[in-house]
């Protein structure tokens, strides 16, 4: 029991993400690290164990986050040949590159590699890393799949491509924060009820029950005496703000009322965040008291 415990507290202070072997959800894990908004990563490192006669490798990734503990992605990366690993190791090269995070390459042996697949490194492990020397001359670039036109890039629509399409909903309006949710599943119905929502919000707080799109902006936010304004915002910037609402209500509402469309969760995604700030510029007013 005493060497059970030991061995458990020789264990570093590791989160371990992905699969070994299964290169799709390592890409996974790899953009949710990134995306997670959780702590800023600053530093990679590349871990490669290549077989010399052959120049076939397996990769896993070390993560260094700002503040917080280190992070693994196991080894769903490989090179050498053609196939799911080395396309995989492309992609995530590049995701890092594009992200400004900084690449060390450190060759490992197999026993590592396995460990870190097994969830197992130890505090000897990293601190390996203080006096292991990185790779020279840097050859990560050389794992990266482009046209020789392409040599020293990324390709920005394989990278963005990998990363989940989800709302920020840290920054979303409580009052539509049920569309948010289920926008994916009936992006049409939900976004029409956002826009009727804002409406009923304006005709509310205005009293203007007749009024609606445009005409409810305009007589909201710019007539003389406009019963909704922004406090300590110049007229300048108070009309460009108003010009928002009619718009996008101009440009997106009009057309999905009238006609049958077909919406991407792409265009879904980006229209609702136009409509969301919309909700957070209407909560930003005050209401102009009568004398």
């Amino acid at each position: 029991m005493r060497n059970q415990t030991l061995k458990i507290e020789n264990l570093a202070g590791i989160e371990y993400y992905g699969s070994a072997g299964i290169t799709a959800r390592c890409l996974t894990a790899l953009t949710m690290v990134i995306q997670s908004g959780g702590d800023i990563i600053t530093r990679a490192f590349w871990l490669s164990d290549v077989d010399s006669s052959s120049k076939c490798g397996t990769h896993c990734l070390l993560l260094w986050p700002e503040s917080s503990d280190p992070i693994v992605i196991k080894s769903g990366f490989s090179s050498g040949y053609g196939g799911e690993g080395p396309r995989g190791l492309s992609s995530a090269l590049q995701i890092l590159i594009r992200h400004n995070i900084d690449i060390e390459e450190y060759e490992v042996d197999a026993s590592f590699i396995q460990r870190v697949d097994s969830s197992c490194l130890t505090l000897a492990d990293l601190e390996l890393f203080e006096t292991l020397r990185p790779v020279r001359p840097t050859r990560y670039y050389d794992y990266i799949l482009l046209r020789e036109d392409e040599r020293g890039s990324y390709n920005d629509n394989v990278v963005k491509a990998l990363f989940a399409k989800n709302i920020p909903f840290a920054l979303i309006d409580n009052r539509i924060m049920d569309l948010a949710i289920d926008l994916s599943n009936n992006s049409d119905a939900n976004l029409m009820t956002c826009y009727r929502r804002l409406e009923d919000i304006i005709r509310k707080r205005t009293g203007m029950e007749g009024e609606s799109g445009s005409k409810l902006f305009s007589q909201a936010f710019l007539s003389n005496d406009a019963p909704l304004f922004w406090p300590e915002v110049p007229e300048a910037e108070a009309k460009g703000r108003a010009a928002l609402f009619t718009g996008v209500y101009m440009a997106y509402r009009n057309s999905r009322a009238h006609k049958e469309t077909h919406t991407t969760i792409d265009d879904a995604i980006r229209e609702f965040l136009l409509l969301n700030q919309l909700f957070i510029l209407e909560s930003q007013t005050r209401q102009r008291q009568v004398v």
